[in-house]
């Protein structure tokens, strides 16, 4: 991995394509996800704006990305072709410096590669519920969730 850094408007595209292309991987029995042009839209209007989001990149494309809002881990993504090889952890490990107080996050109960990861970074299982909206990798609603947290 060449490096983690912020994330700045000029990324907005790459970031979304690794949100998109990696929810499609990692969950195809999500319905309802968002198509490319939706989650251009989106990182670019909202995520760029409502979070502070940090990259991942390889030989100096965009591979992760990690986005922290108020204690929230609101987003945490890496392309499928770039997972195994420490990516996920840089990005965790920027997001616990980033987050003294700890951090909280919600996962798909089905996501169980993600939360065999989650779990073994330090995050712990604060308890399962049913989404009733947006969730962070699309439209959701009524798929159980896992809330997760850490403390430092």
């Amino acid at each position: 991995m060449d490096d983690v850094r912020r994330a700045d408007a000029s990324d907005a595209h790459a970031i979304a394509e690794v949100i998109h292309y990696s929810t499609e991987d990692s969950m195809p029995w999500l319905g309802g996800r968002n198509t490319i042009e939706e989650d251009r839209w989106w990182t670019s209007n909202v995520l760029l704006h409502k979070t502070k989001a940090w990259v991942a990149t390889v030989d100096g494309n965009i591979v992760g990305v990690v986005a922290l809002h108020d204690g929230w881990l609101s987003q945490l993504f890496v392309r499928t072709t770039a997972q195994g090889f420490g990516v996920g952890h840089r990005l965790i490990e920027v997001a616990k410096r980033e987050s003294p107080e700890g951090l909280r996050l919600w996962a798909f109960q089905r996501n169980a590669v993600a939360i065999r990861f989650l779990e073994s970074v330090g995050f712990s299982l604060v308890r399962e519920a049913w989404s009733t909206g947006r969730h962070a990798a699309g439209d959701a609603e009524g798929e159980p969730d896992k809330l997760y947290r850490w403390v430092p």
